[in-house]
């Protein structure tokens, strides 16, 4: 850990635990893996005891400036307030202070963990005060109170009560922190070890679901066409002589010798072109009477279903699709086409 002092002049130490095992005038080294502690001017920074029960951060503050009221020395200081509960250290500064000193850190490449009023760096003791002489100024600590000044100043706050000598330590937790409210530090979440694997592995199995089912459904709709294509070609089988390759249009070639061009024959040419032309529809189902003309199950979704009627309707025919209903080996849309 580093301290970095602001106070009489820039200096710095480097603590392990309670010991201090290397220091310096000036900006400390930078250091990524220490955290930075700064410890800003008592001067600056008035010092409170407040009684408050546990609350937010925020919550905390906001209790504090309604119990100070007047005592605020302006409109709107910055106030941070000790953590825990009961009687605690709140810390009022001016919003002026702590710009200038965030920007002159900023301006040394610091990043400070934490900024630590310095009489809160002194041990409380258990009567009167504990005070570190600095030669022109006094840095002074008692169990609810503290305070940086001249001596002479510091002289007439400390009165008659006992003072014993002490040096800055670093409490552990750090006591108060003026890093919070509108100046705490905005952090960016960082995933815990392996989360990122986790969730793509969660998202590859959810992928491959969804892929097997889509595959699944490509399949049976293909079976079913199968299955109905079957079935009009040994429909059309029976009807037509042996020997016939291609039973269905066979089928449709004797419609047209024996003049019923207006029926079957007109109809069932444009819905095989139309059918073929759409790699995502394929036939589910067909039926056809005179009167009703002829039906297509259409298998795909509704979607392919309404473009094959508006393609047959391009070709002349009146068609129109009807409501779409699930089966067994997907979906079937009957499109309804006649003369």
């Amino acid at each position: 850990m580093i301290i970095h002092f602001l106070a009489p002049a820039p200096h710095w130490q480097r603590r392990d635990g309670g010991r201090v095992i290397a220091s310096g005038q000036g900006r400390p080294p930078a250091d990524a893996t220490a955290p930075l502690i700064i410890a800003v001017p008592g001067e600056a920074v008035a010092l409170h005891w407040l009684d408050l029960p546990e609350l937010a951060p925020a919550q905390a503050a906001a209790a504090a400036r309604l119990l100070l009221g007047e005592a605020l020395g302006e409109a709107d200081p910055h106030i941070a307030v000790a953590p825990g509960t009961g009687p605690r250290a709140v810390a009022v500064v001016a919003r002026s202070a702590m710009a200038g000193w965030l920007a002159e850190l900023a301006g040394a490449g610091l990043a400070p963990s934490a900024l630590v009023p310095e009489p809160l760096l002194l041990p409380a003791p258990a009567a009167g005060f504990a005070v570190l002489d600095a030669g022109n100024r006094i840095v002074a600590r008692a169990a609810s109170a503290g305070f940086a000044a001249e001596p002479d100043l510091a002289a007439a706050m400390i009165g008659d009560a006992p003072t014993t000598p002490a040096d800055f330590a670093m409490p552990d937790p750090v006591p108060l922190n003026l890093l919070s409210g509108d100046y705490a530090p905005v952090s960016r979440w960082q995933p815990p070890p392996g989360l990122l694997r986790r969730l793509g592995l969660i998202a590859a199995a959810l992928a491959g679901l969804w892929l097997a089912g889509d595959v699944a459904a490509l399949v049976q709709a293909r079976r079913a066409a199968s299955a109905a294509d079957d079935q009009a070609q040994a429909i059309a089988a029976t009807l037509l002589p042996a020997g016939a390759d291609e039973p269905l249009a066979a089928l449709t070639a004797l419609a047209r010798q024996r003049g019923a061009d207006g029926g079957l024959g007109a109809l069932a040419g444009p819905v095989a072109d139309a059918i073929a032309a759409r790699p995502g529809a394929a036939l589910a189902s067909v039926r056809y009477t005179p009167a009703g003309g002829l039906v297509a199950g259409v298998a795909g979704g509704a979607g392919e279903a309404q473009a094959l009627a508006q393609a047959l309707a391009a070709a002349g025919l009146k068609a129109s699709a009807g409501p779409t209903r699930a089966t067994a080996d997907g979906s079937d849309t009957p499109v309804t086409v006649a003369r």
